[in-house]
C-alpha cells in the first residue's frame, strides 16, 4: 500500500510517538495532536486520508469530535478508526454510532499495527464496520509499548545532547542505560539489554570517547526500532514447560485457534492445541489446561461455569470481572478481551506451574497468603513484579524509595522484601543494613533485585544480609520460586518449635 496521510489524535505522549513512528516506518505521512481542539485547528490546513482517534481525550472527547467531523462536508467520508482500550460491546457501539468506521484496540500490537491500518485503507469506501484482527492485551503490552516509545525518544535525545555538550550527557545516559539493562530483557528484548551493558563501560572510562558512545547509541536506537516491529520471544522456561502439554480451546473459532497455534510455532513450543465444544468440557480428560472463551456469550447474566479438575484460563470482557472474582484463584486465571496469543500461552504455563506447586495442606500455617514489599522506583518494573506475584497468592505492598521502605516495614512487617539497589535516596545496601540492625526487622527475608552484576556488588549484597540476589533482567517465574523459597525457609524453624 502506498504511503497515505494520517492524522493521529492521541493525548498520551508516548502512545502518540509510538504510533507515529510505526506509521512513518511504513511509509506514511503522519500529523499528531493531543486534543480535539488542536485536531480541528490542524484540519484547516491538513487533509488526511485516515484519522486514528483516541476516544478518551481531555475536553471534547473522541466521540464528540467524530460527530463534529461527520457534519463537515470535507471530513464526512474520511475513514475514522477508534483507538480504544474499551472492549465492551456497548462502548464499541457508541463509537460506531458516533461515526467511527472501526477500532484498533489499545495497547496496540506493534508487530501488526501498520498492517491493521492498511486493512482499513484496503476496504471499500463503505467500510463494512468490521474490526481488523488484533492481538493485544492489557498490562504487559502497555508496558512494552511505553518502554519502546520512551527508548526511541531517549536515543534521539542522547544523540542530540552528545553532539551539543558531551560532558553534560554522561550522567543522564548512565541512568537511562541502567533502566534499559534491567527492564528490556524482562520485557522480551534481550538485545536491548545486551547493548546497554556494552555501552556502560564506555561511560566509565577515564576519557570517554564521545564518537564511540554515539555509534553505540545509534545501534541501540536500531534495536529499539527492530523491537517495535517484531514480537518479543516467549520465555525459554515456557517453551520447555509446555512441551507435550495438551491445551483445550473452548468456544474458539478456527481462526482464533490458529492464532494461538501460530504463536506456539513461531517459538517452537511443542504443545498440543485442540478445539473443544463447551457442552463437553466437563467430560474431557487428559488436558493440562483449558482456555475458555466466554466473549461469545458474555451477555448471559447467569453464565454456567462448571467445576473443573484441571487449570482453566477464562477470556472475558471487562464487565465479567466481578463474576470471575468468585472463582478460586489457585485453579483459574483470566484475560480481558481483546487477547494476545502469546499471553494466552504465558497464562496457561503460569497457571500449570502454580497448580502443580500448590501442595500445602489447607490447615497448614503456610497456607496464609504472604505479603511481599516491592521496593523500586521504576513503576514498570513494580507492575511486572506485582502482577507476577499476585496470581501465586502473594499480596504486594509498594515503596518507591528507601525511606518509604523502612517506614512500610515498621508499620506492617512483610513476609519478604524485593529490594532494588539503585534507589533515589538511600541505596538498597543501606536499607538492607538498617533492616538487619533492627531486632524487629532483622529476620525478614530480603531478595536484592538489581541490574548490578559485578562480583563485588553480589558479594556486598550477601555480606549486607541479603537472602538472595537476582540480576536484572530476570525471569518472572524464577523470581516467584525464589521468593517462595525464602518465605518457606524462614517459616520452617517456627514449625519445628
Amino acid at each position: 500500500m502506498a504511503g497515505i496521510q494520517i492524522l493521529v489524535v492521541e493525548d498520551n505522549d508516548m502512545q502518540s510517538k509510538l504510533v507515529s513512528f510505526l506509521l512513518q516506518e511504513a511509509g506514511h505521512t503522519v500529523q499528531s495532536t493531543a486534543s480535539a481542539e488542536e485536531a480541528l485547528e490542524l484540519l484547516r490546513s491538513f487533509s488526511p486520508d485516515l484519522i486514528l482517534m483516541d476516544l478518551d481525550l481531555p475536553g471534547m472527547d473522541g466521540l464528540e469530535l467524530t460527530r463534529v467531523l461527520r457534519l463537515d462536508p470535507v471530513q464526512a467520508t474520511t475513514p475514522i478508526i477508534a483507538l480504544t482500550a474499551y472492549t465492551d460491546s456497548s462502548d464499541l457501539e457508541r463509537a460506531r454510532e458516533a461515526g467511527c468506521d472501526g477500532k484498533i484496540s489499545k495497547p496496540i500490537d506493534t508487530a501488526t499495527f501498520a498492517r491493521q491500518v492498511g486493512h482499513y485503507m484496503g476496504l471499500a469506501m463503505d467500510l463494512v464496520h468490521a474490526d481488523a484482527p488484533c492481538d493485544s492485551h492489557d498490562l504487559l503490552a502497555e508496558i512494552r509499548n511505553n518502554f519502546l516509545a520512551e527508548g526511541l525518544e531517549q536515543c534521539s535525545r542522547i544523540l542530540k545532547d552528545l553532539r551539543s555538550d558531551p560532558g553534560c550527557a554522561i550522567e543522564m545516559i548512565q541512568r537511562v542505560l541502567h533502566r534499559w539493562a534491567g527492564l528490556a530483557g524482562t520485557l522480551g528484548f534481550p538485545e536491548i539489554s545486551d547493548q546497554a551493558r556494552k555501552i556502560e563501560p564506555l561511560l566509565t572510562s577515564t576519557s570517554p570517547a564521545c564518537d564511540e558512545i554515539e555509534r553505540a547509541i545509534e545501534i541501540a536506537r536500531r534495536r529499539f526500532s527492530n523491537a517495535a516491529r517484531n514480537r518479543p520471544k516467549l520465555p525459554p522456561e515456557l517453551i520447555t514447560g509446555l512441551t507435550g502439554v495438551r491445551i483445550g480451546l473452548v468456544n474458539f473459532s478456527e481462526e482464533q485457534a490458529q492464532r494461538i497455534r501460530s504463536a506456539a510455532q513461531r517459538d517452537s513450543v511443542q504443545v498440543v492445541i485442540e478445539q473443544l465444544k463447551s457442552e463437553s468440557i466437563e467430560k474431557q480428560a487428559g488436558y493440562g489446561a483449558l482456555v475458555i472463551n466466554e466473549c461469545a456469550f458474555a451477555a448471559q447474566a447467569d453464565l454456567h461455569r462448571p467445576k473443573l479438575s484441571i487449570p482453566a484460563v477464562f477470556i472475558c470482557s471487562r464487565s465479567s470481572l466481578q463474576s470471575l472474582s468468585k472463582l478460586p484463584g489457585h485453579a483459574y486465571d483470566f484475560l480481558i478481551a481483546p487477547w494476545d496469543a502469546e499471553e494466552v500461552l504465558i497464562r496457561v504455563y503460569r497457571l500449570i506451574v502454580k497448580t502443580a506447586t500448590r501442595n500445602r495442606p489447607a490447615n497448614s500455617p503456610d497456607s496464609k497468603r504472604p505479603r511481599v514489599l516491592i521496593v523500586d522506583d521504576d513503576p514498570d518494573l513494580v507492575a511486572i513484579v506485582s502482577e507476577t506475584l499476585r496470581p501465586f497468592e502473594m499480596d504486594c505492598d509498594i515503596a518507591r524509595n528507601g525511606e518509604q521502605a523502612l517506614d512500610a516495614v515498621h508499620r506492617r512487617p512483610p513476609g519478604a522484601i524485593i529490594l532494588d539497589v539503585n534507589l533515589l535516596d538511600l541505596d538498597g545496601f543501606e536499607v538492607l543494613k538498617r533492616l538487619r540492625r533492627n531486632l524487629v526487622t532483622s529476620g525478614i527475608p530480603v531478595l536484592l533485585l538489581t541490574a548490578r552484576r559485578q562480583e563485588s556488588d553480589i558479594a556486598w549484597g550477601f555480606g549486607s544480609g541479603a537472602d538472595d540476589y537476582v540480576v536484572k533482567p530476570f525471569k518472572p517465574l524464577d523470581l516467584v520460586k525464589r521468593v517462595d523459597n525464602m518465605i518457606s525457609a524462614r517459616r520452617k524453624p517456627r514449625l519445628l518449635r
